[in-house]
């Protein structure tokens, strides 16, 4: 990509930061769940995937001291096991798969566990190491391949009984992890070029402001719409990946005619 991306650009990868940062400020998840699908619109996943590993990182590194009392580390610790195995086969993945169709299977997948998660009863969070490092190593895969981490985690917490509080701090801890996976991996494959480091900065205070407001939100709001607020700003984003992709195959269809 160019240096200095053109103002249509530049607005969008603003707008994906705002909006990141407001869905990762309120939910404790989802800054690129939630900017992905939108920085797509004008770059290459090539591009945004590494864009947003830094800031994802840096958010998550700043709120997790005020959150460390609450993470469940029995939990954390299998979860994190799976997502350091599943990163780097979501790399080769996405060398080998077209981006759109991952990006595509992810949106539907997430998609139709939300609505499981949203309609089915709370349940116990599975415990056993085996189904932990399970569910860590398929966000693994989805982090190196998406860089849209955690959505199978995301599901299973908040599917779950788990306290609110502690969930949200177990959800931060793990995301947190997983972007600084990817950053090491991106960079070992010599992914961070200026360009990409442009888009990191150019998101970086649209995502300040938008986290202030989601932590403004979440400090102000009841406890007891967590679960289903946070569901619909996951489904949302979904929502907006499927769309995304559904677009880009069909200009695609449309330039091959």
């Amino acid at each position: 990509m160019a240096l200095f991306p053109d103002g249509r650009t530049f607005v969008i990868i603003l707008i994906a930061g705002l909006f990141g940062g407001f869905v990762r400020g309120y939910s404790g998840f989802g800054f690129a769940l939630a900017a992905m699908p939108i920085l797509t619109i004008v770059l290459s996943p090539a591009t945004a995937v590494p864009a947003v590993f830094p800031l994802e990182c840096a958010i998550g590194l700043l709120t997790l001291p005020a959150e460390r009392a609450n993470v469940d580390l029995s939990v954390l610790k299998w979860l994190a096991l799976g997502a350091i195995v599943g990163t780097p086969v979501g790399m080769m993945v996405l060398a080998l798969v077209p981006a759109e169709l991952m990006r595509l299977v992810l949106g539907l997948a997430v998609a139709l566990a939300t609505f499981r998660a949203w309609r089915r009863e709370r349940e116990a969070v599975a415990k056993s190491p085996t189904n932990l490092a399970s569910i860590g190593f398929l966000s693994g895969c989805l982090n190196g391949g998406t860089a849209m981490s955690g959505s199978p985690v995301i599901v299973s917490l908040l599917g779950s009984n788990m306290p609110v509080l502690k969930a949200r701090a177990t959800l931060i801890a793990f995301i947190a992890m997983s972007a600084s996976f990817g950053i090491v991996l991106s960079a070992s494959h010599g992914a961070y070029s200026p360009g990409i480091w442009l888009v990191s900065v150019a998101m970086a205070p649209a995502a300040v402001v938008g986290c202030a407001l989601g932590l403004f939100t979440f400090s102000h709001a009841p406890r007891r719409v967590y679960r289903s607020l946070s569901l619909s700003l996951l489904a949302a984003a979904m929502t907006i990946a499927i769309a995304t992709v559904s677009l880009a195959v069909l200009r695609k269809i449309g330039f091959q005619q």
